[in-house]
């Protein structure tokens, strides 16, 4: 019964379609698209998902040359994708393996302490990396000035991010996008 239903829907439809075509067709004298013209619509554009995948393509470009000119094992660079606690939302995290070591030194201590078995960590992996800023700073600026590759990586990188928020920008005008 459902199925028939549907089906006689469809056909009406199609019907009342042709119908209006003809109507329209009698009013405005016009039997068709003229010649040179289409009824078809063709967009140009790129999605910004694949536009943001650029961008982290070239990221990855950069860090891959940075961290085989590096010569400081510490200022490696490392991305991961993660979704934080209380959310299925996965976001990319770029952290330097003395970061990366000192979260995990942190997040032992504090399982430690929930346990009972240590004390509440002082450590705070922020000020690890901050201590060390300085240093990584000038390992950064010295690779930059040395090699040119690097130096168009990170041009690169930076263009890819303009097309991403140009195109951003001009979909959204200014309009604040939340996902839930």
């Amino acid at each position: 019964m459902n199925k028939l239903w549907t089906w006689s829907v469809l056909v009406v439809a199609g019907l009342a379609a042709q119908v209006c075509g003809a109507a329209v067709e009698a009013v405005s004298g016009k039997s068709g698209p003229a010649p040179g013209e289409s009824d078809e619509i063709v967009v140009h554009g790129t999605a910004l998902w694949a536009l943001r995948e650029d961008v982290i393509k070239a990221e990855d470009r950069f860090y891959a040359a940075f961290n085989q000119l590096n010569q400081v094992d510490d200022f490696d660079v490392e991305c991961k994708w993660d979704a934080p606690t209380g959310t299925r939302i996965r976001q990319r995290k770029c952290l330097t393996k003395v970061a990366l070591r000192a979260q995990q030194v942190y997040a032992s201590d504090y399982v430690s302490f929930l346990q009972g078995s240590g004390p509440m960590p002082d450590n705070d992996p922020g000020m690890v990396l901050l201590d060390r800023y300085g240093e990584f700073k000038e390992n950064v600026l010295y690779l930059l000035k040395m090699n040119p590759e690097l130096r168009r990586l990170v041009r690169e990188r930076a263009n890819a991010v303009k097309r991403y928020n140009d195109e951003r920008r001009k979909r959204f005008k200014g309009r604040l996008v939340m996902y839930r």
